[in-house]
């Protein structure tokens, strides 16, 4: 075993001979390559550097040392520092087995001043590097992996990054800051030196250089320098260019220590002439507005899965399908969320032109002491100081409360040796609205950027993560997410489009309203938490069709429908608003192609318009357009036709439409219906839909229908709006009773109009409101206040009946209101039940409903979850329940707001409530329509009574103003006619009158 280890030993010694090549003015080199590796200091195997060498869904069980035998080169250098640029956790540094150096952190950059006899020109050396396990570090290291991001994260130790050493004499230059004055064209740039002996002679200078990419020198400047602080200022005039993500000029930036003729010490940095900055809400660039238009990649989760660990790694890879597909989709931007990516990963940004969101690994809370936050953040600074790509510095995320007192203690502290930086938080708002996906409700709460006190940018929405086949991916709240909004049996083709829709036309919707920045989330993440935006095997690179559904998006130049409605009856006449985007800094003439295609692709209309728009503004256009006759789906698509150049996809924003046209059935026609006089739209949906109208006391009579404004009358105590509803079943006339119960629009409709709610979650709920009414023959409507609305509903899988004439993708999203929406934010419960009717009210939820009948049968429920048990106190069963709403609520600000995980979990007999029905009137209650997560609402009820009495349909539907022309309200969001709504209403009025 000895030799075997020697062998390895030998083999690493002639490996770094044949890729290393020392010079004599060589200062620095990279150790990268192959290291032994093992727990313990016990070497059983070798690995790459850099890389995950060990499972990164595990916590390593013992400390895992690495270690490679180095030939040091000859030459006057003095001194030797090792610079980790990643190393988790906590590395520790041995030369020829001792201990010479130990850092905390190690998601920033950490050096160590190898301080050893055996450090000197020509010697050979063993170099050692432990790193400590996860749970070994405490969290008051600013590099502890936070508990919330540990099960979907990279929680391996491991030298994620490169290594180099660096050779010197006895000055050392620990930072460079370099910042220009564009205006002036002049750069100021700041290099700390550090005296490693204060013996040495303190006669020194400086050369600062300057180099093109080809390696050509531009500017040279030379100086004398001391200890500690120093600063020269060089006029560059027109010899540096200025970078941006469509001219990335890179430089070198060079300062070397010279004593005499002997150079003490050198350090490179890139360099790019940019200033970055934040004015009346808005980003600038170089004194020019800058849209913010990109993705996010989180590498710390995405090198948790096999493909990331191999792939997080290959700059060739990252350039091609990450970095040039943004680029060629007119993307300017890229978010590394949660924590720092690989230097190169930057490198590549700051050569190709993205600018980049940089951040650190805070999330859900910052445990960390102000000590360890001012010693890594300062090392997260320096890096990026040397990255021309970074803009904006995001030093925490989803983080509140208490803690962020010491982040803010350290940045004060630290910020003083930097430029003026654009800092989360302090100088841009950072939304995270999951609308029409993990968490929310399509919500389109906000018409403009003005409304926000600081910029925006908009890097979390999205969501709706699938793996590679399509399939849904392993985040906890993703089925029942698909469920809310496709239904029960989704496809993989249903669940790419929802995918390109929720990222594509929310992203869309907040360029619209003026937004800084605008980057859904996300392209590439582990299985757990967010997946990739590619099929297949991921080094093929296949896209999956959100990319193109982002182009709209991400273009520099730009078209954009602003529709919502999705409903048209045949031939209508609708005005459509066009929005044109031009990001640039030339004025634009922009032209415009709009399509009504089929299926089929079969254009059905086509118009054309040419639009002069200005440099950097938005102009919006209208353009009325007449709908196909002919009833089906459509695609409404709005084309640039003269794409910039750098765009190498089609720029097309497009909103699929139904035309359709409500149906009466043969029943229905012959049936006669009572609706109140002062119910004015429903008697003019009658009209219009050529019902047969009668009075309550006609014999004749089959049905009675009644809306909103016989609930208000209702619920202001007009006992004469009970009489009739009890007299008319008593008659055997059936009663559909639309628009029932509280109408709570949720966020999107706040009492104070300046209220903006929370803008990394959605409204919170702790003490919901709960209000009775009581009907009559013991039927009381309970209604309990939901954090959000619904936009979708489907047809219950037992009974479709409500979807009769309707394709079944018809799935809710009326016209109107913002997003659509089709339920209110109130769940609904009825009591005064017969045993039957609560059984099947409770199998909605999930009960059985065979032990609901048995014995005692207990159902849980916390904040809109339940589970059930025979036992009452099932505390395993609790702690699930508790667990899964804890573990949502940590994980996401969205869940975080609508959630109380705290409250009290309610526990019911439900074989007791059973038996208490025995004597209830209704006999059977049929769930007709469902909504919510894990649709587990039931909006639309239908209640039987005894075989020679009517029927009663309660609906929360939110009909009113779509029923009939000229009963809505005005607006982008106004409530309008639906043709689908109407044809919801016709098939609750012939259930009504249904014999079955």
């Amino acid at each position: 075993m000895k030799y075997f280890y020697k062998h390895i030993a030998c083999c690493l010694l002639f490996l770094w001979f044949g890729q290393t090549l020392w010079s004599q003015d060589q200062l620095s080199t990279s150790l990268n390559g192959k290291w032994l590796i093992g727990e313990n200091r016990v070497y059983d195997r070798e690995t790459e550097v850099p890389g995950i060498a060990t499972d990164p869904a595990k916590i390593n069980a013992q400390q895992l040392w690495y270690k490679k035998i180095l030939q040091l080169p000859n030459g006057h250098w003095e001194y030797a520092t090792l610079e980790l640029k990643g190393a988790r956790f906590q590395p520790e540094v041995y030369i020829d087995g001792r201990l010479v150096s130990k850092k905390g952190g190690g998601m920033a950059t950490t050096f160590h001043l190898l301080d050893h006899k055996n450090m000197r020109p020509g010697k050979k050396v063993t170099i050692e590097i432990a790193l400590a396990p996860l749970n070994k570090v405490s969290p008051e290291d600013a590099s502890y992996i936070p508990i919330a991001d540990q099960w979907r994260s990279n929680i391996s130790s491991s030298l994620w990054d490169d290594v180099v050493l660096h050779l010197h004499g006895k000055f050392r230059i620990k930072k460079i800051v370099s910042s220009p004055d564009i205006v002036n064209k002049k750069l100021s740039v700041k290099y700390s030196v550090e005296e490693l002996n204060t013996k040495a002679d303190n006669s020194f200078f400086s050369v600062i250089d300057i180099y093109d990419c080809h390696g050509k020198k531009l500017i040279s400047e030379t100086k004398p320098s001391v200890s500690g602080t120093n600063e020269i200022e060089i006029s560059y005039k027109d010899v540096l260019k200025e970078w941006s993500p469509d001219n990335p000029n890179l430089y070198k930036l060079s300062v070397s220590l010279y004593s005499g003729k002997k150079i003490i010490d050198k350090s490179e940095v890139n360099l790019g002439i940019k200033e970055f900055s934040v004015k009346e809400k808005q980003f600038y660039l170089n004194g020019k507005p800058c849209k913010l238009r990109g993705g996010t990649v989180v590498w710390h989760r995405w090198v948790r899965s096999e493909e990331g660990r191999i792939l997080g790694y290959d700059t060739s890879w990252f350039t091609e399908n990450i970095i040039q597909r943004l680029k060629e989709h007119g993307a300017n931007y890229i978010r590394f969320h949660l924590g720092v990516p690989p230097e190169r990963l930057l490198d590549l940004c700051d050569k190709y032109g993205l600018l980049v969101q940089y951040e650190w690994s805070f999330f859900h809370g910052m445990p960390a002491t102000k000590e360890s936050c001012v010693e890594q953040y300062e090392q997260w600074l320096t890096l990026a100081m040397k990255h021309p790509s970074v803009a904006i510095y995001h030093p925490y995320n989803e983080t509140e409360g208490e803690q962020l007192e010491i982040v803010w203690q350290a940045l004060n502290e630290v910020l003083p040796s930097y430029p003026s930086l654009v800092l989360s938080e302090r100088d841009v708002t950072h939304i995270h609205k999951y609308w029409w996906s993990l968490f929310e409700n399509l919500g389109l709460y906000y018409d403009s950027y003005e409304q926000f006190d600081k910029a925006i940018m908009v890097d979390e929405f999205g969501g709706n993560y699938l793996d590679e086949k399509g399939d849904m991916g392993g985040y906890k709240s993703i089925p029942e997410s698909y469920m809310r909004f496709l239904g029960h049996n989704h496809t993989t083709e249903m669940r790419l489009k929802h995918l390109a829709l929720s990222n594509g036309k929310i992203g869309e919707y907040w360029r619209r309203i003026g937004a800084a920045g605008v980057s859904p989330f996300c392209m590439l993440s582990s299985w757990e938490d967010g997946n990739t935006w590619f099929m297949g095997k991921l080094q093929e690179g296949n896209p999956k069709s959100v990319w193109n559904a982002l182009t709209s998006l991400w273009s520099p130049i730009s078209v954009s429908l602003n529709i919502w409605d999705v409903n048209f009856a045949p031939g209508s006449e609708i005005t459509l608003p066009i929005h044109l985007f031009n990001d640039t800094d030339k004025d634009e003439l922009l032209k415009v192609k709009i399509t009504i295609e089929d299926r089929a692709s079969k254009i059905h209309l086509e118009q054309s318009f040419v639009q002069q728009v200005e440099a950097f503004s938005t102009k919006v256009l209208s353009s009325k357009i007449q709908l196909p006759n002919k009833v089906g789906s459509y695609v409404i698509k709005a084309k640039l036709a003269n794409p910039p150049k750098i765009v190498k996809y089609p720029v097309v924003s497009d909103w699929e439409i139904r035309i359709y046209k409500a149906t009466v059935d043969e029943k229905l026609k012959k049936a006669n219906v009572f609706i109140p006089d002062f119910e004015s739209e429903l008697l003019s949906f009658a009209k219009e839909q050529k019902l047969n109208l009668s009075k309550l006391e006609d014999k004749q009579t089959n049905t009675v229908l009644i809306s909103r404004k016989s609930w208000d009358k209702l619920t202001a105590g007009n006992q004469n709006i009970i009489n009739f509803i009890e007299e008319a079943i008593g008659k055997g006339i059936s009663v559909v009773m639309l628009d029932v119960g509280e109408r709570n629009m949720g966020q999107g409709y706040p009492v104070d109009s300046s209220d903006l709610g929370p803008l990394q979650g959605v409204a919170r709920i702790t003490d919901p409101i709960v209000t009775n009414y009581t009907l009559f023959g013991g039927i009381t409507l309970t209604f309990k206040e939901e954090a959000e609305p619904e936009t979708h509903f489907f047809a219950s899988g037992k009974n479709g009946a409500l979807y009769n004439n309707l394709p079944m993708h018809y799935s809710g999203m009326w016209n109107g209101w913002r997003g659509g929406l089709t339920v209110p934010a109130a769940d609904i419960e009825i009591s005064g039940l017969n045993q039957d009717a609560f059984i099947r009210q409770w199998e909605a939820r999930g009960a059985d409903p065979e032990k609901i009948r048995a014995n005692e049968y207990y159902v849980f429920e916390l904040q809109g979850f339940y589970e059930f048990s025979t036992n009452p106190r099932d505390t395993e069963l609790q702690k699930k329940l508790r667990a899964k709403v804890v573990l949502l609520v940590e994980d996401a600000p969205a869940l975080a707001s609508s959630i109380n995980p705290n409250t009290p979990i309610k526990a019911t007999n439900l074989n007791s409530e059973y038996k208490k029905a025995k004597n209830g009137i209704a006999e059977n209650l049929t769930v007709l329509a469902n909504s919510g997560k894990n649709l587990t609402r039931t909006p639309v009820i239908l209640i039987d009574f005894d075989n020679d009495k009517g029927k009663l349909i309660i609906s929360q539907l939110l009909t009113a103003g779509r029923l009939s022309e000229n009963y809505g309200t005005e607006g982008l969001y106004g409530v309008r006619y639906d043709e689908t709504a109407v044809q919801v209403v016709l098939n609750m009025l012939s259930l009504s009158i249904s014999k079955e």
